[in-house]
């Protein structure tokens, strides 16, 4: 075997490590977060004001868009991880069997700030790919780093990176994670969602909360990337494709939704707007493994809407297998199916600090008590 084919062999077998021991790097993650780095108890990277005393609505997250902010600087610590200096988006695609992916257009987050109101989360524009190869990667060098026996802290990118709430130092997106719950009669269910390691790089074969996703415009181009800034248009499409499976190609170039007449945005909006979904802003955090920020929400559904938006629902889609619970209803939104998944380490952090605030401020969130 020469050189080429033995750093081509040393990837894959670090990247089957990421996807079969995903927990385990994102508990060895956790454990190792200075305590300065929490500014909650949640199992998220955070500063104070982040997770707010109480949750908010979607109006309360301001977006800025920041023209002239500078790329980051290449991380040759980054490039050293890859074999013959490819990028980890390049191996992904070329070696890991990943050629699914695609290099859209992600809003970049550059600042995330606590505000008296809120929150206020600044954005410039940024790659997907981008992103894999900046923030992603963090975990392939944690993966290699547990193979040789060694602690996660001395990744050398890591420790270049040096501060995780430095935005400008790499290039993210930002994970909105949207814990799903069905109301009825007082009593709620919610969805989680068993991520399917061969076609996702973020959380591979753990279990998260659906939807989640990147916030990104629906198709290239400036015009379409203004027009899209919106959080509420990205968890519509999220919605759409995750819970029923709505083919996503517009992103790679296609006509974009009409949110206003092309279903199911139309009714999922209409639901929005008469106040039987509610969403709620929990908070902002910094996944512990790759540093990625992730906006923690929860929506409520009235039951009777939810069954009607989502009869199509489809358990088994692309990305992995929604848990559903008994009937279709739901996980039972109660204290110790809450406490088993929120101390899951199969479980991601994300999902885990959105069960542990949703429970929380359950009775806000669901309009009535839940028990």
């Amino acid at each position: 075997m020469d050189v080429v084919e033995a750093g081509h062999a040393g990837f894959v077998r670090t990247h089957r490590h990421v996807q079969a021991q995903h927990p385990r790097l994102l508990s060895l993650a956790d454990s190792a977060i200075p305590a300065g780095w929490r500014g909650h108890d949640v199992p998220m990277l955070t500063r104070p004001g982040w997770i707010p005393p109480r949750p908010l609505p979607l109006r309360a997250v301001q977006l800025d868009w920041h023209d002239d902010h500078e790329p980051p600087r290449d991380q040759p610590e980054a490039r050293l991880l890859m074999p013959q200096l490819t990028t980890y988006s390049g191996a992904l695609t070329e070696l890991a069997g990943m050629s699914h992916l695609y290099d859209g257009t992600i809003y970049r987050p550059v600042r995330v700030e606590a505000t008296a109101d809120g929150l206020r989360l600044g954005f410039t524009t940024g790659s997907y790919f981008g992103h894999l190869d900046h923030s992603e990667v963090l975990a392939y060098e944690a993966a290699a780093l547990d193979l040789a026996g060694k602690d996660l802290a001395d990744g050398p990118y890591r420790r270049a990176l040096g501060d995780p709430f430095d935005l400008s130092n790499r290039v993210a997106c930002l994970g909105m994670v949207v814990l799903t719950l069905r109301v009825a009669d007082g009593r709620a269910g919610f969805y989680l969602h068993q991520r399917n390691g061969d076609q996702v790089v973020s959380a591979p074969n753990v279990t998260h909360v659906v939807p989640a996703g990147e916030f990104a415009p629906a198709r290239p181009g400036s015009a379409a990337r203004a027009a899209g800034f919106d959080l509420w248009q990205a968890i519509l499409r999220e919605y759409a494709e995750e819970f029923l499976d709505v083919d996503e190609a517009y992103t790679a170039g296609g006509a974009p939704p009409d949110y206003d007449h092309d279903p199911p945005f139309r009714e999922i909006t209409a639901a929005y707007r008469s106040g039987r979904l509610r969403l709620h802003v929990l908070g902002v955090g910094l996944d512990p493994l790759t540093w990625t920020p992730e906006l923690l929400l929860a929506c409520a559904i009235d039951d009777s809407v939810f069954d009607t938006l989502f009869a199509g629902i489809v358990r088994h889609g692309k990305e992995g297998t929604i848990l559903a619970g008994p009937h279709g209803h739901g996980l039972p939104f109660d204290a110790s199916t809450v406490d088993r998944y929120a101390h899951d380490p199969a479980t991601r952090n994300a999902a885990r600090a959105s069960l542990k605030l949703a429970w929380l401020h359950r009775e806000t969130i669901c309009n009535s008590r839940v028990e």
